[in-house]
């Protein structure tokens, strides 16, 4: 099987790996498309070594599954140069977040389309992606990915907004948390290595509540901390993060 992928940013460049290290495809197999030569250059070098060019009917043309990864409006523009009987037989894979079926088909024809909204961690196959109706053989080749899920249509943005995003949300509290021990006096080094830490101390106990209440004696350091947190509503400002950006993506739905 072959691959395109229109679009060579991080989360192309997430899925190149994804599929190689995944055993799904090997790199002179992915053939992809960006109009930047510097991209390009950076494609066809290590670690990546794929096929690049410019030209998106070339790679329509030597691929079996094309998935889109630029934004809508960027695929809304180069959309009307693409040869849409060059896609006849063929799977496309939209990871674009707030285009419909009824929008993608508007601009390409009915295509046999799948939508789907992977995290950055399919790089190391260890990601979170959700995606719509599939052949099989794509199910398999997601569900090496990481954790892979079957989603109703209208339920893709939510898993985008809780773990596509949700991971730049969790790196944002572990840097808050680095930074805090830097305020403290401990080197940047430290800080950093003592938050990843941790954190990942926090995900291997599981039972999150059930960590807080252990390490929060009554009358504790702890207690205070978490009470100050519990005081400026931080579990309201997450899900409201969370929500925002479902919000931004449903909107462009709209628009």
């Amino acid at each position: 099987m072959k691959f395109g992928i229109i679009g060579f940013g991080n989360l192309g460049r997430s899925l190149v790996s994804a599929l190689v290290k995944s055993g799904s495809a090997n790199s002179q197999d992915i053939y992809i498309c960006d109009k930047s030569p510097d991209v390009r250059a950076i494609a066809a070098k290590e670690p990546y070594r794929v096929n690049a060019s410019e030209d998106n009917n070339f790679v329509i043309s030597k691929s079996d599954v094309i998935f889109i990864v630029v934004k809508g409006y960027v695929f809304e523009e180069i959309s009307t140069g693409i040869d849409r009987s060059g896609l006849a037989g063929k799977t496309v894979v939209s990871f674009m977040a707030g285009e419909t079926f009824e929008k993608i088909y508007s601009l390409i024809g009915e295509v046999e389309l799948v939508r789907a909204m992977p995290s950055l961690a399919i790089a190391v196959c260890d990601g979170v992606i959700a995606y719509t109706k599939a052949p099989p053989a794509l199910m398999d080749i997601f569900n090496k990915f990481g954790d892979a899920f079957e989603a109703e249509p209208e339920n893709i943005e939510k898993f985008m907004a809780f773990s596509a995003c949700g991971l730049g949300y969790a790196a944002y509290l572990i840097d808050a948390f680095a930074v805090a021990g830097e305020l403290m006096g401990f080197s940047i080094g430290d800080a950093a290595r003592i938050a990843k830490l941790t954190f990942k101390n926090a995900v291997d106990r599981g039972g999150f509540k059930d960590t807080v209440k252990a390490v929060a004696t009554p009358g504790g350091a702890t207690e205070q901390g978490v009470a100050y947190m519990d005081e400026c509503g931080v579990h309201d400002i997450v899900a409201t993060a969370i929500r925002k950006a479902y919000e931004k993506m449903t909107m462009e739905e709209r628009l």
